[in-house]
């Protein structure tokens, strides 16, 4: 070999020498800290650790939410093998473990077209067919997950049969970003965040499958069980839509609970928590669900857990105590369960369901709350089957719908208190005046004297000539008509007036119209939210022409709707709290409490009160100078009056089958009209109403009860107020045998 071979040998070892020092130079020296953070986080993890969340109690002590022991699958990005196969091999096994079914899902950046809230037509028609749902609710749906969610799946269904399974993939590319997907791989795209932070993919598994898996942990790297406390609910149905339920954190909630950039502060949530979604769970998640913690350990090769280094433990959520009596709550309950059936027996209906209120008149406490039908509060928190969610979902009497807070619906002749207190307010009527009610008026219209709107009494041959208290007694409707109906001038210049059957003689309107109606209606509270800690609470609606003029633009409210409004149909709304809150008012001489559930916030150990309940004054109905308004105390006496002979009198009072011996009730029914005419028997499907309170000397409670029309009409003196006598006889503990 030429010596020249021989230096151009050396040189190249020589060279390799001087790579393989600076290799080692950069890893040690100038590298050597970025590999012994990665090499510590092999070894060391740092885990936030969830608090414990505060339990819920009634106003007695009754513990009516829990947290029970259960145990959760989870899987840690950073231990799983890598490549998508790999994962997917250890999902397609840990799935065959727990028996899980794949899911629908959908990328809303591949379906969407971004900023279009619109999904092709066709695709909609195909998808909605095939699962059996209207494409009203389909693209509802979809549209949901187009606002929330662009990066990662959303589920659209889950528990796919294989059937089903086939016939999604049969259409593969015609539906772009429609896929199956294995479940526990859905949940943790969705839910993972840092790598070496545990992911639940799968919440209270049995026993038996928690032993399998930890039996086959060599085999399923990455995965892991852990202890999770599972919400329990003692009261289930009776008090589901109060206290609501937890669930997976929104995407939205998740994003809106980030600190912000670069402050260090530990994220309150986790993609893979649970929150409140609803009742006083939603309300109430700040108090509940307390502040994390943070340990950090050292693992081995086999991810086992060696030692802990350090641990910041979490602080446990507070408790809540409600202002609620469950024993009342469930009696409440079942009573107003026998007088929906007894309403629909009557109109051959299945369809419809009722509310009940009680609530403490001088504090705003709220005793029993019931919205029927109801639903079970645990199936959400053990984590809902499809088939359980479309039961629920497609149930036509809407079992989770909180009725209560809610629902908006037509006062009917409830209402009457609130005018018969603006008349008397604003000077239209005195205690002492009459009006005359023949059983119906005649109003012309403006265009032809001769053509007219009849305007009926629900009693035929009318009541005669009445006064205010006399007229809230028998609920007569053309009293508060002629109360109702203002003196102005129509298109033609004429005075507003109206005929009385069989008399040529003209009668001119001159009552307070819709401006002073309306402005007691707002000072009553209607219109707002009553401010009650539940969410999902509606307003309901206090009309008047401002109003309509934003709901129709170019219509003009006219003189018939401020007569039906009087009696509380026309465009009145209001939800069975609010109507009870107005009751509760007038009981009380005029103070109108915010209603509340909640009595107490506790501390963890459920012993300190850190919170006390105060009752909330919205506003003083008799402050003469409340610059929106006031009624004089003289002036709910006479409507309590009213309302009392409405009992009392058992030859003419509208609700005196509610006339108990051992307390004085007073109150007021109703019949809201709603829809069209059934048949042609003149008459429409109807809800029925009764709002009372008692005693009458020194009133302690209010209830309002609301049974929903099926296919008839159903009189509030007929099937409210029985339910409403039974629920008084409850609370004041008499044992008192029904009228015959």
């Amino acid at each position: 070999m030429k010596r020249s071979t021989f230096i151009l040998f050396y040189c190249a070892i020589g060279l390799s020498f001087l790579i393989l020092v600076g290799g080692l130079f950069k890893m040690q020296i100038l590298e050597g800290h970025i590999y012994q953070v990665e090499a510590e986080s092999n070894r060391i993890r740092q885990l936030t650790v969830n608090a414990p969340r505060g339990v819920v109690y009634d106003r007695n002590g009754r513990q009516l939410v829990s947290n029970q022991p259960s145990f959760s699958v989870a899987v840690t990005e950073a231990d799983m093998p890598e490549g998508d196969a790999a994962q997917a091999g250890v999902f397609e096994t840990l799935a065959s473990l727990l028996h899980t079914l794949p899911v629908w899902t959908v990328e809303p950046d591949k379906l969407f077209v971004r900023g279009d809230s619109q999904t092709p037509a066709r695709v909609i028609h195909e998808m909605a067919s095939l699962v059996g749902m209207s494409e009203a609710d389909l693209t509802a749906q979809l549209t949901e997950a187009n606002r929330t969610s662009w990066q990662t799946p959303s589920l659209l269904r889950r528990d796919l049969s294989p059937e089903l399974v086939a016939q999604i993939l049969a259409h593969g590319a015609a539906w772009p970003g429609v896929q199956v997907m294995n479940e526990l791989q859905f949940n943790f795209i969705t839910r993972r965040g840092r790598a070496y932070n545990p992911v639940t993919v799968k919440r209270n598994i049995p026993f038996e499958t928690m032993q399998r898996v930890e039996e086959e942990h060599l085999h399923l790297p990455g995965v892991s069980v852990v202890p999770e406390p599972l919400r329990q609910y003692s009261a289930g149905s009776y008090l589901s839509h109060i206290l609501g339920y937890v669930g997976p954190i929104p995407p939205a909630e998740y994003k809106a609970s980030l600190p912000a950039d670069g402050n260090g502060e530990l994220p309150p949530y986790a993609k893979d928590d649970k929150v409140g979604l609803l009742g006083i769970e939603a309300s109430m998640e700040d108090v509940l669900r307390g502040r994390k913690g943070v340990r950090e350990i050292e693992i081995n090769v086999n991810q086992r857990e060696v030692r802990e280094i350090a641990n910041q433990p979490p602080l446990a959520g507070q408790n809540v105590a409600l202002t609620l009596d469950t024993g009342l709550q469930m009696t409440v309950t079942h009573l107003l369960q026998d007088g929906i059936n007894a309403a629909h027996a009557k109109s051959h209906s299945t369809i419809g369901g009722g509310v009940a209120v009680v609530q403490k008149v001088n504090t705003g406490e709220v005793l029993a709350l019931v919205s029927l039908p109801s639903y079970d509060n645990n199936l959400f928190a053990s984590g809902i089957s499809q088939e359980d969610f479309d039961r629920l979902n497609n149930d036509p009497n809407n079992p989770m719908f909180p009725r209560a807070v809610s629902g908006n619906y037509p006062p009917g002749s409830t209402f009457k208190m609130i005018t018969a207190a603006a008349g008397l307010q604003e000077g239209f009527i005195t205690p002492s005046d009459t009006r005359n009610d023949p059983g119906h008026i005649d109003v012309p219209t403006t265009w032809d004297e001769a053509t007219r709107n009849i305007y009926k009494c629900w009693k035929a041959d009318g009541h005669g000539a009445l006064t205010v208290v006399q007229a809230l007694q028998q609920s007569c409707d053309v009293f508060f008509y002629e109360l109702a109906g203002p003196s102005q001038r129509d298109a033609r210049g004429l005075l507003t007036r109206f005929y009385m059957p069989h008399d040529p003689k003209q009668y001119l309107f001159n009552g307070m119209g819709i401006d002073n109606l309306h402005k007691y209606m707002t000072l009553f509270g209607l219109g707002a939210p009553t401010g009650i800690e539940l969410p999902g609470e509606v307003k309901g609606v206090a009309p008047n022409a401002a109003w309509w003029a934003q709901q129709a633009p170019g219509n003009q409210w006219s003189l018939g709707d401020t007569l039906v409004a009087a009696i509380g149909q026309s465009y009145d709304l209001v939800t069975p709290l609010q109507l009870n809150n107005v009751t509760a008012a007038i009981a009380n001489g005029g103070t109108l409490y915010q209603p509340q559930v909640v009595y107490q916030v506790l501390d963890s150990d459920g012993g300190t009160v850190v919170q006390d309940f105060h009752s909330k004054v919205t506003r003083q109905l008799t402050d003469a100078n409340n610059p929106s308004g006031s009624v004089a105390p003289q002036n709910l006496a006479v409507v309590r009056e009213g309302m009392r002979m409405a009992v009392n009198d058992v030859h003419l009072g509208t609700a005196h089958r509610t006339n108990l011996q051992g307390v004085h009730i007073a109150g007021k029914t109703g019949t809201a009209e709603i829809g069209e005419e059934i048949g042609t028997t003149g008459h429409r499907a109807a809800h029925a109403w009764f709002t009372a309170f008692a005693p009458y000397e020194q009133p302690e409670i209010a209830v309002t009860v609301l049974i929903e029309a099926g296919d008839d009409s159903l009189e509030g003196s007929t099937f409210a107020v029985p339910v409403a006598r039974d629920i008084f006889k409850a609370y004041f503990h008499l044992n008192e045998a029904d009228p015959q």
